[in-house]
């Protein structure tokens, strides 16, 4: 069995970054477009000859069928060879839920497909007996994994899988995408299953320019390299997806929100001493890199006593700089805990990359901008005020007209009203 599976159209932002026995969760928003390009990456698997299992929880199995048909695959004739293989969770549960409006019994029906506490004591016993060859290498991708929550509870779901499916999987040799939307769960189980995961991959819409423009990126493979940025995704007449070429200028400008942060008396702090204050920086970026990649940002750099952070959007740079101000302050109403201040300046402009790093107009403002917050707040310029008004339920309350070092002219510049805040 080779090590590395060239799933299509993920595997060019990650040649050899997909395994055999790999488990990777899929993350979306309601309106994206992971089941039409899960369906798109089973129809191109399916063109290249890999088997190709595709399971339905909010899709009856026609469907399935006639996406992949759509798509230019003969999904029938591929079923009869024994090369696709269409799982239904689907049809059963909504069988179950006419029955139960009908007051008779689960029991007298059939077996919860979605009961994954059965599910996981079949799995093991599968597992103990062994997989024969025909059962292994399949690829496998899922409509909406999340859909077991419905079913069972949080902490049902990542027993089962720890300790059921995932060595099933590992066994089967078979890698497995498994999706879950957002804000269906707590943030613990997220982070849990996340945990349990050799990727995770996101899917994202987002109003652009006064249309909508859904988005993927690879947000983490371990141990393999890949391209992190987000794609924009196109859908095409017969329900295929593909990754738009890039629309950035041939000097790679591109439109970006741009996040600095400063920690308030650092330099004084660590005068006084300097062990402690590289510890209590320690802990803030430890805070903040989490916060970062759940508003999927990206750390460009350290600056010293504050970082660079870029964001595809003003909006999500915006929640991501109120939840980080948020946390630390309720950090530091803890007992016994030396406080920490920072603060926070947005900006949404051109960048340009240059190596790792960036350079551009949105990258001087924002820092500019930044020194004008109040320790422990946050200020946006005019440009992410448009995009954020009337998105946030914090009130952006303008200051005077701001001149900022090394600019012409004053500025626009919003502070961002916070309830904690005094």
């Amino acid at each position: 069995m080779p090590k590395s599976i060239p799933v299509p159209l993920l595997g060019d932002l990650a040649p050899a970054g997909f395994v055999y026995s790999g488990q990777y969760i899929v993350l979306f928003d309601a309106d994206s477009l992971w089941y039409e390009t899960s369906l798109t990456i089973a129809a191109a698997a399916l063109r290249q000859g890999m088997k190709t299992e595709y399971h339905v929880f909010q899709h009856f199995p026609t469907e399935a069928i006639e996406g992949l048909t759509g798509m230019g695959v003969d999904a029938k004739r591929l079923e009869a060879e024994g090369l696709l293989s269409v799982w239904d969770s689907y049809t059963a549960t909504t069988e179950f839920e006419s029955s139960r409006k009908a007051d008779r019994g689960w029991e007298e029906t059939h077996e919860n497909p979605l009961d994954i506490v059965q599910g996981a004591a079949r799995w093991i016993e599968r597992t103990k007996a062994g997989y024969p060859p025909e059962e292994k290498g399949w690829l496998h991708l899922d409509d909406n994994t999340g859909i077991f929550l419905q079913y069972n509870d949080e902490k049902t779901c990542i027993d089962a899988w720890r300790t059921a499916i995932l060595p099933a999987i590992r066994a089967r040799e078979c890698p497995h995408f498994l999706a879950f939307p957002r804000g269906i769960a707590s943030e613990s189980f997220y982070t849990k299953f996340e945990a349990l995961c050799d990727g995770i991959i996101d899917f994202k819409s987002e109003e652009v320019g006064g249309r909508v423009e859904r988005f993927l990126r690879i947000r983490a493979l371990r141990g393999k390299t890949f391209d992190s940025r987000w794609q924009r995704l196109q859908l095409k007449a017969n329900g295929e997806v593909a990754i738009c070429a890039t629309t950035a200028s041939p000097e790679g400008r591109r439109l970006a929100a741009i996040m600095f942060t400063d920690t308030v008396g650092f330099t004084e702090s660590t005068h006084r001493d300097e062990a402690h204050a590289l510890e209590m920086l320690r802990q803030q970026q430890d805070l903040i890199r989490p916060l970062v990649l759940d508003f999927h940002g990206r750390e460009i750099k350290s600056t010293g006593d504050g970082l660079l952070i870029e964001f595809g959007s003003a909006l999500e740079a915006t929640r991501c700089a109120i939840e980080v101000q948020r946390r630390i302050f309720e950090r530091n109403k803890a007992p016994r805990v030396t406080p920490i201040q920072i603060r926070i300046g947005v900006h949404l402009g051109d960048v340009v990359q240059q190596g790792s790093d960036i350079v551009g107009d949105a990258v001087n403002v924002a820092a500019r901008i930044e020194p004008v917050a109040e320790a422990g707040g946050i200020c946006v310029s005019g440009a992410v005020r448009e995009e954020v008004r009337n998105k946030l339920t914090n009130p952006l309350e303008r200051l005077p007209p701001t001149i900022l070092k090394g600019l012409q002219g004053p500025v626009e510049v919003y502070r961002v009203v916070l309830p904690w805040a005094h």
